[in-house]
């Protein structure tokens, strides 16, 4: 039904076997994805005996982290709301905002021990475009990063998720401060592969085997990106979108250090992991021009990313979305009294569904 909207590329025989193929993943078995359709049920049936369905959605459930101020980290259940659709005919109605009104409602409970109900509100959600670069313009003074395989991720994705733990267990200097992630783990990035590989099979009859790339500073840190490739229905759409951008031993602390000291950061003491996180960018970069993306994007950069990038490309700037990909949040407990401190750490495309 929804195909219309959410096939992107591929026809709707082919869509029908990208979504029976995702929903074999570790993500989507047993549960993990869920479908919820807006129905009048005082409205009378049609020949077939059937309702009309006035709009649609799926949700997939997710494993993430919420700290309190006093730094006691619990792990909780959470929904991506995913591919919400209303036909044409029946669009300007209202349909799918009462749909996702009645979801809320039904999420405070689903797969859910307790609940109440809180707003949905939006967060940050800007991004940086860099441009794809062939492998003749490699920039040879930056350290070398080895490519990502498939195998590479899942130590990769445990030692993300005990950093973000320990930063998540420091106690914050406000009392009313709650904080939110979503676990970067591995079984998000293989749903999001799974998708890229049946497009890229299907479009190009060959599969990426590059999952993201790996570099060390000069001092031992490691800072590396896992990317997907993300194949839309326009050229301009086709995009090697980073899932997940990590720096070793870089907490909340060090970026609004960096973010105060910008220029300081550039050519002081931060310069090797600007250096890190650029020599792990181009490498995207050169994905990007082997697979014929238009671009490299990656969603709320850091300071540190944001140095890396301008020193890619002088001219990046952050974009903020207005239209589309905003990234919002919904609280099942009760939120502190000011909303805005909630503070959602680690707010990347990984997220995405």
């Amino acid at each position: 039904m929804n195909a219309m909207s959410w096939r992107g590329p591929i026809d709707v025989d082919a869509y029908l076997r990208r979504e029976a193929h995702l929903r074999t993943t570790e993500m989507n078995r047993n549960g993990g994805i869920t479908y919820w359709i807006l129905v009048d049920t005082a409205a009378a049936t049609g020949s077939d005996g059937m309702q009309r369905i006035l709009s649609s959605c799926e949700t997939i459930r997710k494993h993430a982290l919420i700290a309190q101020s006093n730094g006691t980290v619990k792990d909780v259940i959470c929904h991506g709301i995913g591919s919400v659709f209303c036909h044409p005919a029946y669009r300007g109605r209202g349909y799918a905002q009462r749909m996702l009104l009645e979801l809320a409602k039904n999420l405070d409970t689903w797969q859910q021990n307790e609940g109440d109900n809180a707003d949905f509100s939006v967060y940050p959600s800007a991004h940086i475009a860099l441009s794809p670069k062939p492998h003749a313009e490699r920039q040879e003074s930056l350290p070398k990063a080895l490519v990502l395989a498939s195998k590479d991720l899942e130590q990769l994705c445990r030692t993300d998720e005990a950093w973000i733990r320990s930063d998540l267990s420091k106690p914050t200097s406000s009392d009313s401060c709650i904080r939110v992630a979503l676990v970067p783990d591995v079984k998000t990035m293989h749903w999001h592969h799974a998708r890229e590989e049946f497009l890229a099979q299907e479009l190009l009859g060959r599969l990426p085997v590059a999952k993201g790339a790996l570099t060390t500073t000069s001092d031992g840190r490691r800072a590396w990106c896992i990317w997907t490739r993300t194949f839309g229905a326009e050229e301009d759409e086709n995009i090697l979108n980073i899932l997940r951008l990590v720096v070793e031993g870089e907490s909340a602390c060090d970026r609004q250090a960096i973010n105060a000291h910008g220029e300081e950061s550039r050519h002081g003491s931060h310069q090797p992991l600007v250096a890190a996180i650029a020599s792990i960018l181009r490498a995207a970069q050169l994905q990007a021009s082997d697979w014929g993306m238009t671009s490299v994007q990656f969603w709320n950069p850091s300071p540190l990313s944001v140095l890396a990038a301008e020193y890619l490309d002088p001219l990046a700037k952050i974009i903020c979305r207005e239209d589309e990909s905003l990234t919002s949040l919904r609280c099942h407990k009760e939120p502190p009294s000011d909303p805005t401190r909630i503070d959602w750490i680690s707010n990347e495309k990984y997220g995405w569904c």
